[in-house]
């Protein structure tokens, strides 16, 4: 509350620590997110007593053996999110001629950060990937819709993959090189979906696109943020449109790029809710009713879209309205909580 509504209600220096608080809050929070999530996507430090999962080294449970990958990457992702969001709006600043000081802080920060995170963000991936082929070799060959197991693996750019037929359709694909993108060895055995039963195996399309879309974002936002630090360095940033109009439409990136990663991430782990212990089939409560899940869901759904609609609203009126000059009094604060995102001290409408 006082990060969103209090910048005309306390002093800089509170109003800065209050980021801080919150910045801490949601990354530590992101922490135990992660470390449930895989946990069950990996699960160890447990034992099976009496047909129930009861952890045996907590240690293990809580810093598994994909933990710390998992969790940097996904912390990576939200500051890419916002450094892409900060290069967007400097970007349209500049497009529109408002603001321009601002802007170019704006551009100057947001394009250094990306430019430093994108490298170890896609080293992080790659450990990532590391991981599925070790622990989840269904999922690693739904990923490369791979169908029969190979050595040396065939890396398949795009495709459409054919379930019904176990083939790929308009695939556009390198043989032999697939096992050294993967695991670093040009004769790593690669996992086919064949090898598994077919109960076994996680659906393809999803995790199969979903993965490209994410790496066709990540690369997306290399070139944005590596193209701003090159002009920044030649002095033409503020200068070349085309690239500000890149800037301003890539806003979408990071969000695009994290979603798409976890839907990759999830449906690629089916048929399982704990891998390789408890299928989502069997977790699921049979006395529910479907007209409970529909209505529990239809409510979920309303309560966040009116919570997106109102987020939405208050970001554009503080893009729109721009930074402004902080109210040095306290006391001459608006009482309406939202006035700030109206544009200053007594609000505004344009």
């Amino acid at each position: 509350g006082v990060m969103l509504m209090g910048s005309l209600r306390c002093s800089p220096g509170e109003y800065i620590k209050s980021g801080c608080m919150e910045s801490v809050g949601t990354i530590t929070s992101s922490l135990w997110i992660q470390e449930n999530n895989s946990w069950m996507q990996v699960p160890v430090g447990h034992a099976i007593v009496d047909g129930r999962i009861v952890p045996s080294d907590w240690r293990a449970v809580v810093l598994g053996p994909v933990m710390m990958v998992r969790w940097p990457h996904m912390v990576l992702a939200a500051f890419l999110t916002t450094a892409m969001c900060v290069i967007a709006t400097g970007a349209w600043y500049l497009l529109r001629g408002v603001h321009r000081d601002e802007a170019k802080v704006m551009l100057h920060w947001g394009c250094g950060l990306a430019a430093v995170l994108i490298p170890a963000q896609i080293f992080l991936g790659h450990l990532s990937g590391l991981y599925v082929y070790e622990h989840q070799p269904a999922k690693f060959a739904a990923i490369e819709a791979r169908w029969h197991a190979e050595q040396p693996g065939t890396e398949v750019w795009l495709a459409w993959p054919d379930a019904s037929r176990e083939r790929n359709r308009f695939a556009i694909a390198t043989p032999g090189i697939g096992s050294l993108i993967a695991t670093g060895r040009w004769d790593a055995p690669m996992p086919g979906l064949s090898s598994f039963p077919p109960e076994d195996r996680p659906p393809v399309l999803i995790p199969f696109f979903g993965f490209r879309i994410m790496v066709g974002m990540g690369l997306l936002m290399l070139a944005v943020s590596w193209g701003g630090v090159a002009l920044r360095l030649a002095g033409r940033v503020d200068r070349a449109r085309w690239f500000l109009w890149v800037a301003f439409l890539s806003f979408p990136s990071g969000f695009v790029a994290t979603l798409a990663g976890w839907y990759t991430a999830e449906v690629g782990r089916q048929p399982w809710v704990v891998y390789g212990l408890l299928r989502t089939a069997d977790a699921v409560t049979t006395s529910l009713r479907t007209g409970d899940v529909l209505v529990s869901l239809a409510v979920y759904g309303l309560v966040y879209t009116v919570c997106m609609g109102f987020g939405i609203t208050y970001i554009y009126r503080l893009l729109r309205d721009g930074p402004g000059p902080a109210c040095p009094v306290p006391d001459a604060a608006p009482s309406r909580p939202l006035a700030f995102s109206e544009g200053g001290p007594g609000g505004r409408r344009r």
